[in-house]
C-alpha cells in the first residue's frame, strides 16, 4: 500500500495535533506551508526539549539521593525556563521518584554493574562462558528487578550460578535463581 504527500502530511499533521505539540485551530486548514512551518517548529522544540531532559538526566544519574530527600537540580532555572511549568513539574516528580531511583541505584543495576565490572563488555561474557549465560543474565536482570527468580535446569549448557558465584554479592544474586535437578527416568 503506498503513502500519497497529503496523506502523510494528514497523519503527521493529526499526530502532532493530539499531542498537543500544535494546534490545528489555529491555521488555515488549506495553508500548508503555514501548517509545514509550525510543524518544523513543533519538532524542533521538541527535539530541544529531549535534549535538555536528557542532559538533565545525565547530570542527575550520579546525584540521586538513597532516600526521599528533595532533588536539587544541577541546571540553572533559565534553562529550565524553556519548558512549560506543567512539565517542570513532572519532571521534579519523576526526578524525586521511586521508580527512577530504584532504576539508577536498585538491586538489578547493581547485579547489571557488577556482571559489567567482571566482564569488559557483554561480548566478554560469551566469551569467557556462552551466550545461553548471556541470556540468563538478561532474564536474571528483569527478575531481580522484578523481585522474582529464574528456573535453571540442570544439567544446561548455561553457567549462569558460575558466574554468579564469582560477584561480590553472589549470595544476594543467587537467591535469585532457582535451580532444578532434572531426574532421569529409570
Amino acid at each position: 500500500m503506498t503513502t500519497s504527500c497529503s496523506d502523510f502530511h494528514s497523519h503527521i499533521w493529526n499526530r502532532l495535533v493530539a499531542l498537543n505539540l500544535i494546534s490545528g485551530a489555529s491555521v488555515d486548514p488549506e495553508d500548508l506551508d503555514a501548517q509545514s512551518t509550525m510543524a518544523l517548529e513543533a519538532i524542533t522544540t521538541l527535539s530541544d526539549k529531549v535534549s535538555l531532559l536528557a542532559n538533565l538526566l545525565e547530570q542527575l544519574v550520579g546525584k540521586l539521593p538513597a532516600n526521599d530527600a528533595q532533588v536539587e537540580l544541577p541546571l540553572g532555572t533559565a534553562e529550565l525556563g524553556s519548558l512549560e511549568p506543567d512539565l517542570r513539574e513532572k519532571i521534579m516528580t519523576a526526578l524525586r521518584g521511586e521508580a527512577l531511583r530504584e532504576a539508577v541505584h536498585g538491586p538489578a543495576a547493581r547485579f547489571m554493574q557488577e556482571v559489567l565490572d567482571a566482564h569488559d563488555c557483554v561480548a566478554g561474557i560469551v566469551e569467557q562462558y556462552n551466550d545461553l549465560t548471556l541470556a540468563d543474565v538478561l532474564y536474571l536482570h528483569s527478575a531481580i528487578h522484578k523481585k522474582g527468580y529464574i528456573e535453571v535446569l540442570t544439567p544446561t549448557d548455561s553457567r549462569i550460578c558460575e558466574l554468579v558465584r564469582q560477584l561480590p554479592s553472589a549470595d544476594f544474586w543467587q537467591a535469585h535463581i532457582f535451580v532444578i535437578a532434572e531426574t532421569m527416568a529409570a
